[in-house]
């Protein structure tokens, strides 16, 4: 009986060490894995190719997941609270401000541990987020589709020749930035909208459609649905890799938009950290502006030439209080829908 037992115990001790075994080697290879909440156009033309660089520098893997917007990629973040399926997110630093109130989304930034950030430009970093890039607000455009081919001013846009042949983002698009310029435009600002809706209400017979992610609007500007699409600089490079030839101009007033990238809690933070740090470095900040055609946020990259000539001119740019536009956004969106609709 003794004999019998001893070997029953030593088969069951056996089986419990297989299935801890078992156990742990899927949380170990998990442990090397890091997943990116990204826009695909941005992971598929930028970031890919640098995912890979990261892997075989650092032996940890990149997969990742869809948004068509940051507010959507918002709403997924706080759906994951507790059990985030996503390590690091990528999203606009308006959004990202506003992801920050909200405990137990976002873990801060391990600035001792990031040897890159020193080197970010003002106004890119914050305790929770971390720019990747920053880019105009401004008019892209067919030339072939426009009369005499150039758009110098965001007044032309409410003229007859555009009827029907303008993309404009939704409120909910670029943090309310259409809004915003509309205002500025007719004497308003940020703590006074009404005049900008008023204003976007006059171009409404020229709206095709008022867009909420990218690849709808480019396709129609691709396809000369549209003329007009007003959006960021990395829509130039998008097209003219299909063979499409666009401009862009940035008029006054030009807003300055960062986007990048915030660690989720979720047990990966020193991971997700050292993906940070490959971000803002100079040789991926290289490849932002050169590829992405977008700006470096670090401050011993240079813009690229192509980029540079985007730019909108000396004062002419204006930024915006994030948490100013987190606060009222809602309000203006629910003003836009009233007098416009979509």
């Amino acid at each position: 009986m003794r004999r019998i037992f001893g070997w029953s115990r030593l088969a069951a001790v056996f089986a419990t060490l297989v299935m801890v075994a078992a156990s742990v080697a899927p949380a170990s290879a998990q442990e090397k894995k890091i997943t990116l909440l990204i826009w695909s156009s941005t992971w598929n033309g930028l970031i890919k190719p640098l995912a890979e660089q990261f892997t075989k520098d650092t032996g940890i893997a990149v997969d990742i997941e869809v948004e068509a917007s940051s507010m959507e990629g918002l709403v997924k973040v706080q759906a994951m609270r507790g059990k985030p399926t996503a390590d690091v997110w990528f999203t606009a630093q308006g959004v990202a401000e506003r992801a920050a109130s909200d405990p137990g989304l976002l873990a801060p930034m391990p600035v001792d541990k990031l040897s890159n950030w020193k080197d970010v430009i003002l106004g890119g970093t914050s305790s929770t987020f971390a720019a990747a890039y920053y880019y105009p607000f401004g008019i892209v455009y067919r030339p072939d589709l426009v009369p005499g081919g150039k758009i110098s001013s965001w007044e032309e846009l409410w003229g007859p020749a555009f009827e029907n042949k303008l993309a404009l983002p939704a409120p909910s698009f670029f943090s309310g930035r259409m809004i915003l310029v509309a205002a500025q435009m007719a004497g308003g600002g940020i703590d006074n909208v009404d005049p900008g809706i008023a204003k976007l209400k006059a171009i409404k017979k020229n709206v095709a459609f008022w867009f909420t992610s990218d690849p709808q609007a480019r396709k129609a500007l691709a396809q000369g649905e549209v003329s007009v699409m007003v959006t960021s600089s990395s829509t130039v490079k998008t097209l003219a890799d299909q063979g499409v030839t666009v401009k862009m101009v940035s008029p006054k007033p030009a807003p300055i938009i960062f986007e990048g990238v915030t660690i989720l809690k979720g047990g990966k933070e020193e991971m997700a950290a050292q993906f940070v740090n490959y971000v803002i470095s100079q040789q991926w900040q290289k490849t932002i502006t050169e590829v992405w055609n977008m700006g470096p946020v670090n401050k011993n990259v240079a813009p690229a030439g192509k980029f540079a000539d985007v730019l909108p001119k000396d004062g002419d740019s204006v930024t915006f209080n994030e948490t100013t536009i987190n606060e009222r956004l809602g309000g203006w969106t629910e003003k836009f829908n009233q007098a416009i609709g979509q």
